[in-house]
């Protein structure tokens, strides 16, 4: 009789086994992970191909953004137990979720997923739409004047303004910052110019909305010969040129001096000189007795008619500082001696 109530009772003691689990599982509320199962094919790569200093998500009120360094974990609630979640990427296989997974592939994702309780309920299939960024800004340096490559250095001037413009295709450009020292970080805000003279550094941080990150930048210098060079590393070594070249006007004779003027003659041949110590010459410019704009010194200067005549020259160097104005001021003498003869009484 008694072996007879034991296997009466046997199914209700399984029954109450099976909603204590239930219950149990309730309490907990989370689909543990399962270390031991094999990991779905989104995450079988080894190493993740992001910019991102660190996992970032970010939310434009329109949009979700995140890198790869984002997990994703899915969270089951019921009111007896969770049997499992399903989940899948786009358009790929259905998986059962075991643990937070991570989307590699750059763009535009959806994550579909539900779940199913112990007794067969089954939730409706939810979406959640991403996108993945995972690449950095892209920044460009605009100098308002040519940074010049001068034998093993670039040079620019105090006054070549410099403007930064970084893009960011997807999440968007969350900070920009530059530096003269690679120490100093300022926000940029607008354009500016180098007010120190000598060597300094430029270097450049930037920032998306999900961390990725870049110091790198693009910015064209010119060579000696005039020829473009992109520079694209970072930390761009330019030395700051703000002094101007030194100019001089020589004549190849001595001048007799009358009443406070330079005398000369047709004979006196005249030249124009100038020297840089930085960046280099340019150009030399001179400009006749006052007369039209500067032009390109091309050789020696004569005057061949007779009064007062002038030479102006002023240099400039390559990165366009400009040298005072030399002038030259003489008189010249075509006129020969006239000699009169009278008798003396």
């Amino acid at each position: 009789m008694k072996i007879k109530y034991l296997i009466l009772l046997l199914p209700i003691i399984m029954i109450f086994s099976t909603v204590t689990f239930s219950q149990q599982a309730t309490e907990e509320n989370v689909i543990q992970p399962d270390v031991q199962s094999p990991v779905s094919p989104e995450v079988q790569k080894e190493e993740i191909v992001t910019a991102a200093l660190k996992a970032v998500s970010f939310n434009n009120g329109v949009n979700t953004f995140v890198n790869s360094k984002v997990k994703f974990e899915l969270i089951a609630k019921d009111n007896i137990a969770t049997d499992k979640i399903l989940y899948k990427l786009d358009d790929g296989s259905e998986l059962e979720y075991r643990e937070p997974f991570t989307i590699y592939d750059e763009g535009k994702h959806a994550i579909s997923y539900y779940s199913i309780d112990k007794v067969g309920n089954k939730e409706d299939i939810k979406t959640f739409k991403v996108i993945v960024d995972n690449t950095s800004p892209v920044v460009n340096v605009a100098v308002s004047a040519p940074v010049i490559k001068s034998g093993d250095k670039l040079y620019a001037s105090k006054n070549f303004t410099f403007t930064i413009d970084a893009k960011d295709a997807l999440s968007g450009v969350q900070s920009l910052e530059y530096s003269f020292d690679k120490t100093s970080y300022q926000p940029y805000l607008t354009a500016f110019t180098i007010p120190v003279e000598g060597a300094i550094t430029l270097s450049i941080k930037a920032t998306d909305n999900v961390a990725n990150y870049t110091e790198k930048f693009v910015m064209t210098a010119k060579d000696e010969n005039g020829n473009p060079i992109d520079l694209t590393d970072g930390n761009v070594a330019v030395y700051v040129d703000n002094k101007a070249p030194l100019v001089e006007i020589r004549a190849d004779k001595e001048f007799l001096e009358k009443d406070g003027k330079k005398v000369a003659t047709v004979d006196y041949n005249y030249t124009v000189s100038a020297s840089d110590t930085e960046s280099g010459l340019s150009s030399i410019l001179v400009r006749m007795d006052g007369k039209g704009e500067f032009k390109a010194y091309t050789g020696t200067i004569k005057f061949d008619t007779n009064g007062e005549h002038m030479i102006e020259a002023k240099a400039i160097d390559k990165v366009g500082n400009v040298s005072s104005t030399a002038v030259l001021s003489v008189f010249v003498d075509v006129i020969a001696p006239e000699t009169l003869i009278k008798s003396v009484e």
